[in-house]
């Protein structure tokens, strides 16, 4: 495995990538996405473990999306039964570390979210448990602001030792450890690009929200119509964003024509 250094404006083409990789399997990639959202919604239902059940799924099914991504970029046809690829890969031995790598990630949420906590009595810990009550007041004031600020300082770091940990546990063999190391130094050594990448996508972000008070104004009065102008646009930039990871990886870790077959996983 070998990481290379990229340019900062390779962060704007992982976006638009994104797009492209949508475009040539539109339909397989949707469905894809639209699976994913379904078993992390059901997953989150679960009597006591439901709210960190999706946190602990999520690298698992990452490798699916993955896989499904990959078989995209080569011409190929992805199939929804890709997405528990991560359960087979490396002859079945890699879904337990990728599950300790879930409970991880969801254990460092949790820390990110009591420290947050502190600065605003709990509010953002009570929003990320679930949906609010539909008579309570919706939560404003600067703690909350804080809070998420707090949040955002203490899970960054968390988020880049993720962002590659659960490829490199599944497909290069790599120990839970030193996969959470690696990829913390790939994401360094592109910080730049991804600097770029993530604002992007924050300035897509932010147009799209535009875009949807813009119909919520005109289509006033049709819950219907509007639900279904926000829903598909929201699958499609969902899914468009899912795409966008593959590039990250392919770019920074692969080499050029390197065949990106899952390596024997460490016993």
């Amino acid at each position: 495995m070998q990481i290379h250094t990229l340019p900062a404006m390779t962060g704007w083409r992982w976006v638009t990538g994104g797009f492209r990789l949508l475009r040539r399997q539109p339909v397989a990639l949707l469905a894809l996405t639209f699976l994913n959202l379904v078993l992390l919604s059901v997953s989150s239902v679960v009597p006591l473990i439901g709210p960190m059940l999706p946190m602990v799924l999520s690298p698992v099914l990452a490798v699916g999306l993955m896989h499904g991504m990959r078989c995209a970029d080569g011409g190929g046809m992805p199939t929804p039964w890709m997405l528990f690829e991560g359960f087979r890969v490396a002859g079945g031995r890699a879904w337990k570390p990728l599950l300790l790598l879930g409970v991880l990630n969801a254990a460092a949420t949790l820390g990110a979210l009591a420290l947050a906590a502190l600065a605003d009595g709990g509010t953002l810990l009570e929003l990320a448990a679930g949906p609010a009550p539909p008579d309570a007041a919706p939560p404003v004031g600067d703690s909350l602001v804080m809070a998420v600020l707090v949040f955002l300082l203490a899970y960054t770091p968390v988020q880049i030792a993720f962002w590659y940990a659960p490829l490199f546990v599944a497909w290069h063999g790599i120990g839970v450890g030193k996969a959470l190391f690696f990829s913390y130094i790939a994401v360094l050594r592109n910080l730049r690009a991804f600097v770029v990448y993530s604002a992007g996508w924050f300035a897509l972000a932010l147009i799209v929200s535009l875009a949807i008070q813009a119909l919520v104004v005109a289509l006033q009065g049709s819950a219907l119509l509007l639900s279904w102008v926000i829903s598909p646009l929201s699958l499609i930039a969902l899914a468009a964003l899912y795409c966008s990871f593959w590039p990250t990886y392919r770019d920074a870790v692969a080499a050029p024509g390197q065949e990106l077959e899952p390596e024997p996983l460490e016993p």
